[in-house]
């Protein structure tokens, strides 16, 4: 069996590995395991159930010079764990050769040494403690602003804003690993936010609910955290170039708990039956474009053209009923099944065009004397 593990600077600090769920089913009974990496050698860890985690790494995240948000494969088979860092940047410490032999030189005039001073920088944090250092903002940031929110936080927990008139609610996310669940979790419970949830890919999918669910409040799923993925997210930005998807559609995501590519399968056959209905206006807009102005006629009369356009009788029915409404006006309800052809449909789009000119011109001028 394989898990992946991300890295945080707890971890990097402490030299120790949160226990996951795969980990925790694999180390069941132990208090103490031996753990192999790449190159054959061995640390011997203990399992610190109390404090929900694997102690003793720290020679081997620096033999291996691991960062922040670093992967590390575990590979969990018989009595051992292999390690197997994921990161490319991540290399084993230099080896020096020793040098090869040298003949002999005839002695020459002896010269003083020349005197080298190695000078190692510090971290920027470290010269300069009290100025922030800036996090590089996450690929989902930019989805979800062009999905209507606003980011408003410049590090872990990303906070972003939607405000959408009466109604604004704030949602915290944090990439796996990026933060401790159970600190992304008290974020929302202190109030701070509306929603929280962890961002990881699809493939990743299993550990990170796995993660989510050791720190669910029993009985209080709409206090827990969500799980959220990139390709969900991109997903649903190419939506809403078909449809306005917006911060609404998110919101109720968020609180079934996931927004992943199966829940955003089940937004698009939603939204299909959506565009179904605008399909179905076309249609019968066809159907009326051979009907002469001022007459009468019968549902029932366009009915054996309905059927080849695979149009139901109640899908015409309330087509028909709309068009009889403002602002269409096209027809005009009789009795129920009888209409007035009240003009043609080709006027009948000109005068929708004009009147949507006039109102778009309206809306100008209001929103500049604002």
């Amino acid at each position: 069996m394989i898990a992946r593990y991300v890295l945080t600077s707890t971890c990097l600090s402490s030299g120790t590995m949160n226990l996951t769920q795969s980990l925790r089913v694999f180390l069941q009974g132990k208090d103490r395991v031996t753990l192999r990496d790449e190159e054959g050698e061995i640390y011997d860890c203990s399992v610190n159930w109390r404090q929900n985690r694997l102690e003793g790494l720290a020679p081997y995240y620096a033999k291996r010079r691991l960062g922040v948000n670093d992967k590390i494969a575990l590979h969990l088979e018989g009595d051992e764990i292999g390690l197997e860092a994921l990161t490319p940047a991540a290399k084993p410490a230099r080896v020096r050769f020793p040098e090869p032999e040298r003949k002999p030189q005839p002695e020459a005039a002896p010269e003083k040494p020349e005197k080298r001073v190695k000078v190692t920088p510090y971290p920027k944090e470290v010269i300069f403690p009290h100025k922030p250092v800036a996090s590089e903002v996450p690929a989902f940031a930019v989805d979800l602003e062009a999905l209507g929110f606003s980011r408003e936080s410049g590090s872990a927990p990303w906070v972003f804003r939607a405000a959408m008139g009466r109604r604004t609610f704030h949602v915290a996310l944090a990439k796996f690993g990026e933060m401790e669940a159970r600190e992304l979790l008290n974020y929302r419970q202190q109030g701070r936010v509306q929603y929280a949830a962890i961002v990881a890919g699809e493939s990743s999918k299993p550990e990170a609910l796995a993660e989510i669910a050791t720190v669910r409040p029993s009985g209080l799923v709409q206090v827990g955290l969500a799980y959220a993925s990139p390709e969900a997210l991109q997903r649903l930005v190419r939506l809403r170039s078909a449809f306005p998807v917006g911060p609404l559609d998110i919101e109720r995501l968020l609180r079934e708990g996931r927004i992943d590519l199966e829940t955003i399968a089940g937004l698009e056959q939603e939204i299909s039956g959506v565009l179904r209905e605008r399909s179905h206006f076309s249609a019968v807009l066809t159907l009326l474009a051979d009907q002469p102005p001022q007459q009468v006629f019968l549902l029932a009369d366009l009915m054996p053209m309905a059927r080849e356009m695979n149009l139901e009788a109640d899908h015409l029915q309330n087509v028909l009923e709309s068009l009889s409404n403002p602002p269409f006006l096209l027809l005009r309800r009789l009795s129920p099944g009888e209409f007035l052809m009240r003009q043609t449909v080709e006027q009948a789009l000109a005068d929708w065009v004009e009147y949507a000119q006039v109102m778009a011109q309206r809306l100008r001028v209001v929103l500049q004397e604002r």
